[in-house]
Parts: C-alpha cells; sequence; structure tokens
C-alpha cells in the first residue's frame, strides 16, 4: 500500500493535502523542489526498475532522484492516494529536433473541468508547476512556455522559449498507457548505447525560481530564467559534493560510476 505520509513528508509538505488546483500546486512544486532528477543508477550499472515498491524504496525510502518513468510514476501514485485521477501519457522528445521515440512518461489531470500537464520528470527543463492544457503562452519559473496543437501529428508540442527562439521540448497525443509501454521505454532509455541517459550523468533539481542541471562535469544554475552560475567539476570528489549540496543526493558507500570525460579520478 502506498505511503502518502512518507512522500508528503519527502516533499516537505505537512499535510493534508486535498484533490484541487491548490492541493495539485502543491505537489508538484515541492515534488520538483526535493526530488531531483538524476539517471547515476544507469551509471553505476543497476537496472531501473519501474515496481511500485521499488520506486517508492528508491525515491522515498533511499532519498534519491530518478528520471522520468520513476518520478511520474511516484507522482501518479501519490496524486491517486490523494483523490485525483492521473492519465498517464507517453511523450516523444524533440529537444529542438524531429520527434523521437516515445520516451517520455508525463500525466494529465483533471481539476475543475481544466486538464493539466503534470510533469516532473522532464529533467533540465521540467516544469516547475502544473500547466493548463490549453493553447498558450505561460510564464512558470522565471520562463516562458507554449502550449500548441502540433502540426506533425495530432496531439499537443510543449515548447520552451530561451535566448529568443522558442524550442519544442516534446510531442505527446491522447492514446491512454499500459504498464508494457513504460517497460519498452524504460528497456530503451536505461540500457541502448545511443541513449543520453547511458551516454551521460545527468542531474537536475527545479523550483519556483531556481534550475540546477548538471551534464557530466557541467554545472548550471539559473536564477527566475537567468543563467548565474556555470563550472566545471574537474574530479569525482567535487562532483559527488556538488550532488549533497545542489542536488541532496546522497550516493551509496562505494559506489562507482562510469568515467566520463573531464572528470578525473
Amino acid at each position: 500500500m502506498f505511503d502518502l505520509s512518507a512522500y508528503l513528508a519527502r516533499i516537505g509538505l505537512d499535510g493534508p493535502v486535498l484533490p484541487d488546483l491548490a492541493g495539485l500546486h502543491a505537489i508538484h512544486t515541492g515534488h520538483t523542489a526535493n526530488i531531483p532528477f538524476e539517471n547515476l543508477d544507469i551509471q553505476m550499472g543497476l537496472p531501473i526498475r519501474l515496481e511500485p515498491d521499488a520506486i517508492c524504496a528508491k525515491l522515498v525510502g533511499q532519498r534519491r532522484g530518478g528520471y522520468c518513468f520513476e518520478q511520474n510514476s511516484l507522482l501518479a501514485l501519490a496524486l491517486a492516494a490523494i483523490g485525483f485521477a492521473p492519465r498517464r501519457r507517453l511523450a516523444r522528445v524533440r529537444m529542438g529536433g524531429e520527434p523521437g521515440g516515445r520516451s517520455h512518461l508525463l500525466l494529465l489531470v483533471a481539476v475543475e473541468g481544466q486538464d493539466y500537464i503534470t510533469d516532473v520528470g522532464f529533467g533540465g527543463s521540467c516544469l516547475a508547476e502544473p500547466l493548463p492544457l490549453r493553447v498558450g503562452e505561460y510564464d512558470s519559473g522565471g520562463e516562458r512556455w507554449r502550449l500548441r496543437q502540433s502540426d506533425w501529428s495530432p496531439g499537443w508540442e510543449l515548447e520552451l522559449r530561451r535566448d529568443g527562439e522558442w524550442s519544442g521540448l516534446y510531442w505527446f497525443g491522447d492514446e491512454a498507457v499500459v504498464d508494457a509501454d513504460l517497460a519498452f521505454g524504460n528497456h530503451f532509455t536505461a540500457t541502448h548505447p545511443s541513449s543520453r541517459f547511458v551516454q551521460n550523468r545527468v542531474a537536475s533539481r527545479t523550483t519556483l525560481r531556481e534550475r540546477h542541471t548538471l551534464l557530466n562535469g557541467q554545472y548550471r544554475r539559473r536564477l527566475d530564467g537567468l543563467l548565474v552560475e556555470e563550472r566545471q567539476i574537474s574530479d569525482e570528489r567535487e562532483f559527488r559534493a556538488l550532488l549533497a549540496e545542489r542536488f541532496f543526493i546522497e550516493l551509496p558507500d562505494g559506489a562507482l560510476l562510469r568515467p566520463v570525460e573531464g572528470i578525473g579520478a
């Protein structure tokens, strides 16, 4: 059985949380601020398990983070326990290019007759709060977002404006998702040699004002959408100190990560 109290404590909420828009907002913002996005189990040669007990044990009990299949699966469990009815959707990641495979999990949640994109697992471009699923532009977390109907295939495009230009993040439609879909997507992202999560160490953490990102040894911090800090991590000791300080990630004793260019022993 899902331990809602433990989850709420993990994201900094005392509860109770009601199944209304204020509750959805509190859950989303608390989750992204306290549970980091990270793929470090892959970099330690460990499998990514999607059973509810395994996700809860890792992200709540062990106070680790995870990537979209873990993050939004955990969020769906919490939302359902509160009284929401989250619907899973799989997105095709674009990141400014052509749509790829269905490798990203997000949620749709209906509140007071309006659907909201509820997504705590999109790494360095993660939403800080839910966005209404309707055509328009939105300010959130110091950044400008846009939702539009896709001209590629029936569905939606989520875009982010940076450096004066719109960049497509992902496309998604309205097709229902089953557990087998997640198993297929998770297998590719966690094991395929071309997956960015196999090739790189990735971590991020997002609040309503700050965005922390780490790609291998490159750390960046944005405040209200503006880049205010950037540095290169030079060795493993500094890397793990930064993980703890900025991303709240404490790796297990003796954990060995795959070596990456630019980070010495």
